[in-house]
């Protein structure tokens, strides 16, 4: 269902940029102003200068970030700071990364995936498309990127797909063909380290294409990137992929939270027909109590207070029997929280704001910067992968895949630019 193809990468002349380290970034999406300035101050050729520029009130039609992206990239390729691939390849990336106190270590390749109709994100007749999506993507983001497409001639970072390996067949083989050389580049940022391999080995990108023709693969991270670049399929043919797979135990889905801003909601007690909420004596029992397999469970933080709430049982089937939602929609702790729990409180969509750390929600709502925080469990990747594949998607900020991929790689740069 989906082709996949080996590409001629461009990167980084470790001779002309120094460490690797100084000059990736983060996906544009989850740089704020204060990294911005990190990052640009790291190296003069850092790739935020590509993704996420900077800008200015003095910006014009002729002189604004989209530009002088443009004009940083052609004059990297000028003057070698980038240099392309001799050869087409495949990048087998490793991620290594803290999870709750213990080293992880993700393992995934860089490719280009072809962008033709059987490819296209959303359901099919008969069955699904060869490639899912389980968030709705927004206009802005869609309109940033469409800019930026047009500006540089190259895919600048990769999107983020994960796909079926039942047996673990192709996650044992990328392990295999990694411990057979030393990597060609390796990164840090923070307690994260990246390493990255080539491989040319045409049995070993015979063996992945083949994999991947027989399954649908579900976009991870990236959605808007994906639909701006296959609605130029035509144009550009293609966009840069890492695939991760789904039977990697390195590969996280990390909960995001929810902050509700003033005016105050109602009190959890106000919940007490349909769920129960009882005292967290702290933050990490709450977690762990939270992370059991149990649906239905929340953890939320009012002031200095901490709750364990779990929705009644009888209260959850009926739920499930009257749901708006299709059946693997309603199944889900983020459809049940936004369904029952929001408007039994009186708590709007206009008054949530989201994060990723526990920590810092628990710490909003005890410093007085959010009325109350609601804590979630992460969703397993497989019901992700589930919900997808039946056409649905998912409410907004539901999943945060972890760790994000770096930008700054490897780029694929178009027919007309290399």
């Amino acid at each position: 269902m989906v082709a996949v193809a080996p590409f001629r990468a461009l990167r980084y002349r470790l001779e002309a940029v120094g460490e690797l380290s100084h000059v990736v970034a983060p996906p544009y999406d989850v740089i704020g102003p204060e990294e911005q300035e990190r990052l640009y101050a790291a190296s003069p050729y850092n790739v935020v200068r590509l993704i996420l520029g900077k800008q200015s009130s003095a910006d014009t039609e002729q002189d604004n970030r989209y530009s002088r992206a443009r004009r940083d990239y052609e004059a990297w390729r000028r003057d070698t700071i980038l240099a392309q691939d001799a050869s087409p390849s495949f990048s087998l990336i490793e991620h290594l990364f803290t999870w709750q106190g213990l080293t992880q270590r993700r393992l995934g390749f860089l490719g280009l995936l072809e962008l033709d109709d059987a490819s296209r994100a959303g359901p099919a007749p008969g069955g699904v498309a060869g490639v899912l999506r389980h968030e709705e993507t927004l206009g802005a983001p869609k309109a940033d990127r469409k800019q930026l497409l047009e500006a540089v001639p190259a895919n600048l970072s990769p999107i983020f797909c994960v796909y079926p390996d039942p047996q673990g067949g192709l996650q044992a083989q990328l392990t295999a063909w990694a411990a057979r050389g030393n990597p060609k580049s390796t990164a840090r940022r923070g307690d994260e380290t990246v390493r990255v391999w080539v491989l040319t080995d045409p049995a070993a990108i015979r063996a992945i294409q083949e994999h991947l023709a027989k399954v649908a693969v579900l976009i991870a991270d990236g959605h808007h990137r994906y639909e701006v670049a296959s609605a130029n399929r035509e144009r550009y043919g293609a966009v840069m992929t890492y695939f991760v797979s789904m039977a990697d135990p390195g590969l996280r889905v990390q909960p995001i939270h929810r902050l509700v801003q003033p005016p105050a909601p109602a009190d959890v007690a106000h919940l007490d027909s349909m769920a129960s909420a009882t005292p967290a004596q702290d933050l990490d029992t709450l977690l762990a109590w939270l992370n059991a397999e149990h649906q239905g469970r929340f953890g939320c933080a009012v002031g200095q207070s901490l709750y364990q709430v779990e929705i009644r049982p009888e209260r959850r089937a009926q739920w499930l029997r009257q749901a708006p939602e299709p059946a693997p929609l309603a199944t889900l702790d983020v459809s049940m929280l936004h369904g029952l729990i929001f408007p039994a409180l009186g708590i709007q969509p206009g008054q949530l704001s989201y994060t990723a750390d526990a920590v810092e929600a628990a710490s909003a709502a005890a410093g007085g910067r959010a009325a109350m925080a609601w804590l979630m469990r992460g969703l397993p990747v497989e019901q992700v992968y589930d919900v997808a594949a039946h056409g649905v998607t998912l409410p907004p900020k539901s999943t945060y895949f972890y760790p994000k991929v770096w930008s700054g790689l490897a780029f694929n740069p178009f027919a007309a630019g290399s």
